[in-house]
């Protein structure tokens, strides 16, 4: 029993019973103020509509029993007996119903069964009946509600039912039925990530159950997919199978559990059936410049998981690279390619709308022009470029006017210009001498610069004596250069100005146009001799004055140069792998062969580098995500000569293969979509993944027509269409873009599962179920002396409103207190 205020805000008014005490005017009247007092809180206790609640009904007390077949195993003749001991103790005014749930209804397991008030069969799961059963106690009254099942629910759908029972004070009792833990059978099957054409599929298989030497059978209606032999289960198992898919569409698939005679505790549930969608394979861009037939040889090195399409014309600036999964750009020169296509495959990149694979060898990265242009950035790796500082070789002739003009210092002087000129010069370069007196000849032939000594020994043997003829002197040393194999060619002049006339012009260009330059030094005396400024001209070479030993010059003969060299680099190049092994898949990566050519490169700090070269450690293959895309660098061509070696390795195709997946837009729609299935509704929700105009589109298969279902707006970037589809049948669905949908496919009834194959990770927690509404866990042995609780005590079956009593008595004191005022009074004397 209990009384409960509808109104209780009215009870704030008695905080008015003060002013009735000290504001009446016959402060002496002591019952004018308690008739006033009880007239005010009759009143209140009336606008506060107070109801009595009468707790002396009869309970309701309803049984919940699993009659599914996974419970039929568990129920023995002592739980049939606990049972109806139970129903016969409860008490004799209780009224009683008995809710059975499972696939189809079977003879119940209650003897005395007409003794309940009502009997519900629901085909369907633990969480409906548990509803059922609460529905069976009315509003306010007192019950309970016995739930008999072994918990192997086939939807995780009690959440509902469990929270109105606690809200409403309903204790579940739980009686828990033995579970088959020695029985073996598959309960659940899912895939790793998207299956597509021509790529591996992997299928995750969980199995409960004990037992030893079992297979895994994967078949679909071609025949067997996949098998694994040798599976031993103790409890529980997680076991993977792959296959490889051929065609792009739906496919329904049955795992079978093979098990040894006699070993299966509870035959007929060792199949396992499930539908899924595969797929079109990959669309590839292929953008080629030096390898012909690019595009069909690397379509067959990494197989039918990829439809190549050759790119357009190298004049044209359209790409379309958001239309493909991944764009390849093989050997292919940034000459051939404008920058506004560039610029718009840097975008879709780093838009996340395809992904980008560079390779190749003398046309890519740096070589190809990369270095500087729109994807350079894009790129996981920079590109090197080296430089080599080339002396270039150099024949030089010294001319010495050794003439009787040039005794004293000026013959000394001309030997330490010469020795400087020749101190200049490298090992690889050649010298000679020739001095003119009136004759000339050769004080020392053209040899090595690095015969230093006997260089040295033909000047310190010359003196000053004779006449000055020194066009002979220099035809010698035009006709010595000749036949001479080096870069630069050069004649150096020393004299002191004093010549004879004669044919020096003709002489001399025509030397220069043989590549051999002439230099003039004038040696001491004036500063300047035009005829020897002359002759520098002509000869396109330099005049230098010597007028002392102080003023000795710096004979420029050769200028050295810095050369780029090739950042491709042929040859036998030894690799190994690095990076996480899921950019390997299965692939082996001990061993590598050789490369026959790459282009040398510096790796990114971000980037992921999956083989590098053992020499040196220069990246051969990396990758990294940049944006929203993935960009990844090979550093040589994929069929061309560098990678001639790897033809006869048979894991190279699928490494390649392996590496462009990896690489591919992971999803370039506009829209991401999830499919859902609860009973006979099937629901498409669509999420937005990139800020877009365009609407989602869906359409599911019915009697082989394909229908578009309509979407309504949930919240900003969320959609969702939902329709009515029969759940004995797969679902398929197609969602996207015309031309550019996604698969996707949902099993038979997947919301549920089947029968005989739940599994016991998902299974209805009796015990925190019991908890949660108050109720208790019992054992079915001890059922039969068990009397459940109906519930909290203050659970009515009616009320009583006493808001009238209330009201009456409230005007029963106010006219008592009129009664009492108007009585006469006796006047004190």
């Amino acid at each position: 029993m209990a009384l409960e205020f509808l109104s209780p805000a009215w009870l704030f008014s008695l905080l008015a019973i003060p002013i009735v005490w000290w504001g009446v005017r016959r402060r002496r009247d002591l019952l004018h103020r308690v008739l006033r007092t009880a007239a005010l809180i009759a009143l209140t206790c009336a606008l506060a509509q107070p109801v009595w609640w009468d707790a002396k009904g009869a309970p309701h007390h309803v049984l919940v029993l699993d009659e599914s077949a996974s419970a039929a195993g568990s129920k023995s003749e002592s739980v049939h007996g606990a049972l109806s001991a139970w129903l016969r103790g409860l008490e004799g005014d209780a009224r009683t119903s008995l809710v059975r749930f499972g696939e189809s209804p079977t003879d119940t397991i209650v003897e005395g069964v007409e003794a309940f008030d009502d009997e519900t069969f629901v085909a369907g799961t633990c969480g409906e009946a548990l509803e059922l059963a609460a529905a069976r106690i009315p509003a306010r009254a007192r019950g309970s509600i016995t739930l008999v099942t072994d918990g192997l629910a086939r939807a995780r759908d009690w959440g509902r039912a469990t929270q109105a029972l606690t809200a409403r004070g309903v204790p579940v009792h739980t009686v828990r039925l033995d579970a088959l833990e020695q029985d073996v059978r598959p309960v659940r099957l899912e895939p790793v990530g998207e299956w597509r054409v021509g790529e591996e599929a992997r299928l995750v298989v969980d199995v409960v159950g004990r037992s030893n030497d079992l297979a895994l059978v994967l078949e679909s209606a071609d025949g067997e997919l996949a098998r694994l032999d040798g599976v031993s289960v103790d409890g529980r198992g997680r076991f993977e199978l792959s296959f490889e898919p051929a065609v792009a569409g739906f496919i329904e698939m049955l795992l079978r559990v093979e098990v040894a005679d006699g070993a299966d505790a509870h035959p007929g549930n060792e199949n396992l059936v499930g539908v899924f969608a595969i797929q079109d394979p990959l669309r590839v861009l292929y953008l080629g410049g030096r390898q012909a037939g690019g595009a069909v040889q690397l379509a067959q090195l990494v197989g039918s998981g990829f439809r190549m399409f050759e790119g357009p014309a190298a004049e044209s600036t359209v790409l379309d690279a958001a239309s493909y999964d991944l764009v390849v750009l093989d050997d292919c020169a940034a000459e051939s390619l404008p920058t506004g296509t560039q610029e718009e495959l840097r975008d879709a990149v780093l838009g996340g709308a395809t992904g980008l694979f560079m390779s190749g060898g003398q046309a890519a990265f740096g070589p190809g022009g990369y270095a500087d242009g729109a994807l350079a950035d894009v790129l996981p790796v920079e590109s090197v470029q080296k430089e080599e500082k080339r002396d270039p070789s150099t024949s030089l002739v010294v001319v010495i006017d050794t003439s009787g003009s040039m005794g004293g210092e000026r013959v000394q002087l001309a030997k330490e210009v010469a020795r400087l000129a020749v101190g200049r010069l490298l090992p690889h370069d050649k010298v000679g001498i020739v001095e003119f007196y009136g004759a000339k000849r050769w004080a020392a032939p053209l040899q090595p610069a690095s015969n230093r000594i006997e260089l040295q020994r033909a000047l310190n043997r010359m003196d000053a004596g004779g006449g000055t003829v020194i066009l002979p002197a220099i035809e010698e040393a035009f006709y010595g250069l000749q036949n001479v194999q080096t870069r630069y060619k050069h004649v150096l002049v020393l004299t002191d100005g004093g010549v004879e006339r004669g044919a020096f012009e003709p002489l001399i260009r025509r030397m220069a146009d043989k590549g051999i330059t002439v230099s003039t030094v004038l040696i001491g005396g004036a500063a300047h001799s035009e005829f020897l400024v002359n002759i520098a001209n002509w000869g396109k070479g330099r005049f230098y004055s010597v007028p002392d030993r102080f003023s000795l010059p710096e004979i420029i003969l050769k200028q050295p140069t810095t050369t780029k060299l090739p950042a491709y680099r042929p040859g036998v190049h030894p690799v190994e792998a690095s990076g996480p092994d899921r950019w390997w898949g299965d692939v082996e990566r001990d061993q590598l062969p050789p490369l026959a050519g790459y282009v040398e490169s510096k790796a990114r700090d971000e980037a992921e580098v999956l083989m590098r070269t053992v020499e040196g450690g220069h990246p051969m293959l990396a990758t990294w995500r940049t944006g929203l895309g993935r960009a990844t660098a090979f550093m040589t061509e994929p069929t061309g000569a560098g990678t001639e070696s790897w033809s006869e390795w048979s894991g190279y195709g699928p490494l390649l293969a392996h590496v462009l997946a990896s690489t591919a837009a992971d999803n370039r729609a506009e829209w991401s979509y999830r499919l859902e299935r609860e009973g006979h509704r099937a629901r498409l929700t669509a999420t937005r993944r990139v800020p877009t105009d365009a609407q989602p589109r869906g359409l599911f298969l019915r009697d082989d027509e394909f229908t578009e279902v309509s979407f309504e707006e949930r919240a900003d970037g969320l959609q969702e269409a939902t329709w009515a589809f029969d759940a004995d049948e797969a679902l398929f669905v197609l969602a996207g873009r015309e031309g550019d949908e996604r698969r996707l496919a949902a099993s038979p009834r997947s919301d549920r599962a089947p029968e005989l194959n739940v599994d016991p990770a998902r299974a209805l927690d009796l015990t925190r179920l019991s908890a949660a509404t108050g109720g208790l866990e019992l054992r079915p042995e001890g059922v039969a002396s068990f009397v459940p609780p109906a519930g909290p005590t203050t659970a009515a079956l009616g009320r009583t409103r006493l808001a009238p009593l209330a009201l009456l008595l409230a005007l029963a004191c106010y006219l008592a207190d009129i009664v009492h005022r108007r009585r006469p009074r006796v006047l004190a004397r």
